[in-house]
């Protein structure tokens, strides 16, 4: 596919995947391989320049192959058959290390991202209007209707200095570097807390707006593309895999969602069985917010509540989704 031909499919893709949570189905999770290569590198940007990996279940793919109304032939989904004519298919465990390759050892693999994938403290040089020439930190990722607004913090001579570019692309800025692995875990633990909140209460709210839906499904894959990433401090680590757990339930991933919730359990005992001033922390609380949305078990949503009584919280996202649960309806 050309650039406009993918960008067209990928459209399609999000249409598909807004349906598909407005009807409570198991979202498509697409993975584009050609966007974490170097153009440079062409031996390995030729081989995925027409491959699209989508997560889910075979009956779902061969319905999608062999159902794609209202998409040109040229735009159509193909299997990709191997050496020997079967069709082509990746373990999740593979997938997994490809994954993790391209998206959390960036400067081993000498895999760069394209401007849609900036991250939170990145650091870019703008390379046009009139703070061209500086270089800057990048305080804030905005997605709007396809465009990409940044918040910048530029360092001059007198000091710091914050504005916002709008519709950000690669003739506006070019990025330097990447945060170290432990400053973006902890950014998108936040990150992912802001847009979890936000997709929750449109379940909550049964939204029907379609756009919405499909923003609300393009955000899920993208956060969920980061479930692989290893957190070393605990508190943290156990956060992130609730927020994890939470975000498959979301995006109907059946057995991800189980071997999450199995191991959110394991977490759970395991601080139980430490002193009271220990088990009290917000990570422990995150996990039974998350244990609740996955099992529906109102012992958790009664246990998330009881902890925001007793030790006052000063986290105002944790009594949000504490606030969220308390509703009791179905996500």
């Amino acid at each position: 596919m050309t650039h406009h031909e993918m960008k067209r499919f990928m459209e399609w893709l999000k249409t598909e995947n807004a349906q598909r949570l407005s009807h409570d189905e198991a979202i498509i999770e697409p993975f584009y391989p050609q966007d974490f290569l170097k153009e440079t590198e062409r031996s390995l940007s030729n081989d995925f320049a027409n491959i699209v990996f989508l997560k889910t279940t075979e009956d779902d793919i061969n319905r999608l192959v062999s159902n794609q109304k209202g998409i040109p032939s040229r735009l159509r989904l193909w299997h990709y058959l191997d050496t020997n004519g079967e069709k082509a298919t990746v373990s999740d465990k593979t997938m997994q290390e490809f994954l993790h390759a391209c998206i959390q050892y960036r400067g081993y693999y000498d895999i760069i991202p394209p401007i849609s994938s900036i991250e939170v403290t990145d650091k870019v040089k703008i390379i046009s209007g009139p703070f061209a020439g500086h270089e800057a930190s990048v305080m804030r990722v905005q997605l709007s209707h396809g465009a990409i607004h940044l918040d910048l913090a530029i360092e001059l001579l007198s000091g710091v200095m914050n504005i916002r570019m709008c519709d950000v692309d690669k003739n506006k800025v070019t990025i330097l570097s990447h945060s170290s692995a432990d400053t973006i875990r902890t950014d998108f633990i936040e990150y992912t807390q802001n847009h979890l909140l936000t997709i929750l209460q449109h379940r909550i709210n049964r939204e029907q707006d379609t756009n919405i839906n499909r923003r609300d499904a393009d955000m899920l894959t993208r956060l969920y593309r980061y479930r692989n990433h290893e957190v070393k401090n605990e508190a943290a680590r156990n956060h992130f895999q609730a927020l994890m757990l939470i975000c498959a339930h979301l995006c109907r991933y059946t057995t991800d969602e189980k071997q999450l919730r199995e191991q959110v359990m394991d977490i759970l005992s395991e601080i139980n069985q430490r002193s009271e001033s220990k088990a009290a922390t917000d990570a422990r609380a995150y996990l039974w917010i998350a244990l609740y949305i996955s099992t529906r078990n109102p012992a958790y949503r009664d246990a998330a509540k009881q902890y925001v009584r007793d030790h006052q919280p000063k986290s105002a996202k944790l009594r949000t989704f504490v606030a969220l649960i308390r509703k009791g309806r179905k996500v």
